[in-house]
């Protein structure tokens, strides 16, 4: 390891212990001490599954993600889209490198691959459930995706990227996944805006149940299971936008050196 490395390493374990210290010291300011919920938490609590006042509630039993894809769902698709734009900056920066087939050197031993063939499947079904729970119990749309881009991370260390290749799970196909999960969150965002422009009466974007004003809602059960309505489409569309998109900048940030070289030689770079 060269000196300098050393120094860096010294020095960002010199900065957390300093603000660390610093917020023992109450660099922080004073933390108040409640004995009671906010108002606001209380009416979370209380609304977001209740089916006596539906104009307030999400009807997910759920609370994390009713508040991230129904109270605050445009944050969250703002918090989404930097999300995408650094993704998208990881592409870009590896724009015109393509996977080229028979560099990789074979990938790990049997037992390793025996294995993972029997582990993929078992983490992809995990992320579905994660997903496909999410308005129920812990979890969501991004928890699944990630898990499920795990089998992407696993596939790529055991076999190779190039076995990646050969299986289809390229760029384009990645980006076209990412693209309509995008979309298919946006047109959920509208899709009742949309619907009541449409027959004449108001609605909002973002809208899940109905509102003052609006009579129009998602649909809230499915053979008496709540879906949490529009909850059951954001976390759908979320995973299959973040399983794409983290699978592809795993994929290009594991170019290799070669496949890099050839395309800077193609635009005339030595």
């Amino acid at each position: 390891m060269k000196a300098t490395d050393l120094v860096v390493a010294a020095s960002i374990v010199a900065l957390a212990l300093l603000l660390s210290y610093a917020m023992l010291l109450g660099g922080i300011g004073p933390v108040p001490v409640r004995s009671e919920l906010r108002t606001l938490a209380l009416n979370y609590i209380l609304l977001t599954y209740n089916p006596v006042k539906v104009i307030y509630s999400a009807l997910a039993p759920e609370g994390v993600t009713a508040i991230v894809w129904d109270y605050r769902g445009l944050d969250t698709y703002f918090e989404t889209a930097v999300m995408f734009l650094a993704i998208i900056s990881v592409v870009a920066l590896a724009h015109g490198c393509n996977v080229r087939i028979g560099l990789g050197k074979g990938g790990m031993s049997l037992i390793v691959k025996t294995t993972t063939r029997i582990l993929i499947p078992l983490i992809v079904l995990a992320g579905i459930s994660i997903t496909m729970h999410g308005w129920l119990t812990p979890g969501g749309g991004f928890q699944g995706g990630a898990t499920i881009a795990v089998a992407t991370v696993i596939a790529l260390v055991t076999y190779s990227i190039d076995t990646l290749a050969k299986h289809g799970i390229r760029k384009k196909v990645l980006l076209a996944m990412r693209s309509t999960g995008l979309i298919g969150i946006a047109l959920t965002a509208v899709a009742l805006l949309i619907i009541g422009l449409a027959v004449g009466t108001n609605a909002y974007i973002f809208q899940n149940q109905e509102r003052i004003g609006s009579p129009l809602a998602f649909p809230a059960y499915f053979d008496g299971t709540p879906t949490g309505g529009s909850l059951f489409f954001y976390n759908l569309f979320e995973a299959f936008a973040v399983s794409a998109g983290l699978s592809l900048a795993i994929i290009v940030t594991s170019l290799r050196e070669e496949e890099v070289k050839e395309t800077l030689r193609g635009e005339g770079v030595e």
